[in-house]
């Protein structure tokens, strides 16, 4: 296999090294060790990191294709996890405000609801004007034609009756004095105090509610004045003045206020009203004058086992009011706070019949019982109403016009009682010259009085057509806010997926290449 040579001299034998080296010099030795891995058939080391490629190549096209079928960047927390945070927030956002865009197109519904019917019976108040002026000139006689008059006049406030409890919006009575009810409350008479060195006074709270009110006299001094100071629960007011001098309801207000950034949430429309200011009889020494606490108002009321009837008074607060209903003599009696109501015993009545009876002797007071029931099965004992608390006023519907719970996020609608007797119209008598005369200036001051409700209701009208304007204003803001977030830009991410299929392409080619390569080893096998 191998030819002998002859003997190489030594010249010769130089020359063979010096071109070993050579060689040497010219072959790195990687490319040896490149020829060596590319022989090994274990692991295909080329293979394998292809294979790699190709993965992380796939993935890339796998999220590429789902950005671009479902629109967003963000599908997952993975993607951008505080981007999504953000979004969330943000989206959470918008559906408050979208929340709050139709509780402010409801209240204005609503208010609308309120002010159609007031709109009516303005109507007839005015034309309740027009007869009394009419009955007041002296050409007309009392039997005939201001009788007619009067008439038409009864029919009016009936009307005006009905309006008043048929205006409702979702079950909400509107014009029955019900908006009214609903405030917190107390009133209480402070007897003169020779501690505190007061004299005499009333106050009372109103809205809160579970606040504690609590009014201290201070040591003595020069003057007149009031402080405040919130501990949890509490309002301490504390009043210091020398003999003769008052503290006043603004000097309360102004107390109140200075420390209204430190009131609960809950007290936030809390009231404190002087019936009279508060004098010092004498220097004022350290002791408490009066305390009290804010109550859920609620309507005093009482419910009859034996004959199923139920008596709720019209208005929120401690009433001194009672009821009995007798067989005899038909009609309604009251003896101050007593209240007898008289049925025939073999006629059937109903709880409206009976509430009828009431609100035409104007008292405020309803009854309710199933069914109908003869005078006879409604005989009842006089029983006293209790359980009331608050006070009667200052009530109202609370709209939810933002996406908080802030105060400013919140809007109190109230409307007045306008049934005839709150509009003191109940003893309209134009049937004489005189009575027409005096009606004229009690229909003048009802009309006032609905012209003022409906300026409250167009003013709130006018306010939640621009807070409906500015909701609608942050909602698209916040929207496209989070649209830049969390949408995908679409031109980009085509883009990242056609680079990445032509990445995975290539990947794929590679592959099959580097799995060709173990085949070489067969060539030294043969």
């Amino acid at each position: 296999m191998f030819r002998k040579l002859g003997p190489v001299s030594d010249r010769a034998r130089r020359s063979l090294e010096e071109q070993e080296k050579k060689r040497d010099r010219e072959v790195p030795v990687k490319n040896n060790y490149m020829e060596v891995i590319s022989m090994r058939i274990q692991h295909n080391i080329m293979a394998l990191n292809s294979n790699r490629q190709l993965g992380i190549n796939n993935s890339a096209v796998a999220k590429s294709l789902e950005k671009l079928s479902s629109g967003y960047r963000i599908n997952r927390a993975g993607d951008d996890a505080a981007g999504l945070a953000i979004s969330e927030k943000m989206r959470a956002q918008i559906k408050g405000l979208e929340a709050a865009t139709d509780n402010s197109q409801d209240a204005i519904s609503l208010v609308q609801t309120a002010e159609g019917g007031l709109q009516e019976v303005h109507s007839m108040l005015n034309r309740m004007t027009e007869l009394a002026t009419k009955s007041a000139n002296g050409t007309y006689t009392d039997d005939v034609d201001r009788k007619a008059l009067q008439d038409e006049v009864s029919a009016l406030k009936d009307e005006i009756n009905r309006i008043a409890d048929g205006t409702d919006f979702n079950g909400i009575k509107l014009l029955d004095g019900s908006m009214g009810i609903g405030t917190t409350g107390a009133l209480v008479s402070v007897a003169e105090d020779t501690t505190a060195k007061t004299a005499a006074f009333s106050w009372s709270l109103s809205g809160g509610e579970g606040i504690e009110v609590e009014i201290v006299a201070k040591a003595q001094a020069t003057d007149a004045s009031a402080t405040a100071a919130w501990t949890p629960g509490k309002l301490t007011i504390s009043i210091e003045g020398a003999n003769g001098k008052e503290v006043t309801q603004q000097m309360i207000d102004d107390a109140i206020k200075a420390v209204a950034d430190n009131a609960p949430q809950s007290a936030k429309d809390l009231k404190v009203t002087l019936d009279n200011n508060i004098k010092f009889t004498a220097n004022s020494e350290v002791g408490s004058v009066s305390t009290l606490k804010s109550e859920q108002a609620k309507q005093a009321s009482f419910i009859d086992v034996g004959t199923g009837i139920t008596a709720t008074a019209g208005k929120a607060g401690n009433v001194a009011a009672s009821l009995a209903i007798t067989n005899g003599a038909v009609g309604v009696t009251v003896t101050g706070g007593a209240i007898s109501v008289g049925l025939e015993a073999g006629k059937t009545y109903s709880a409206s019949d009976i509430n009828k009876m009431l609100k035409d002797a104007n008292v405020d007071m309803t009854v309710d019982f199933e069914g109908q029931k003869t005078g006879a099965n409604l005989v009842l004992g006089a029983k006293n109403l209790t359980g009331g608390t608050g006070l009667p006023s200052d009530g109202g519907l609370m709209l939810q016009i933002g996406d908080t719970n802030d105060s400013y996020n919140q809007l109190k609608l109230s409307i007045g009682d306008m049934h005839v007797n709150a509009l003191d119209l109940s003893s309209v008598d134009i049937s004489t010259r005189e009575g027409a005369s005096a009606a004229m200036s009690k229909i003048k001051t009802a009309i006032n009085t609905v012209s003022t409700s409906r300026g409250k209701l167009g003013a709130i009208q006018n306010r939640l057509e621009h807070t409906i304007n500015n909701l609608g204003v942050t909602t698209e803001n916040i929207t496209s806010a989070e649209s830049r977030i969390r949408d995908v830009d679409m031109a980009k991410e085509m883009m990242n997926y056609t680079k990445n299929s032509v990445l995975v392409q290539s990947a794929q080619a590679m592959l099959a290449q580097a799995n060709q390569q173990p085949q070489s080893v067969l060539q030294l096998l043969q």
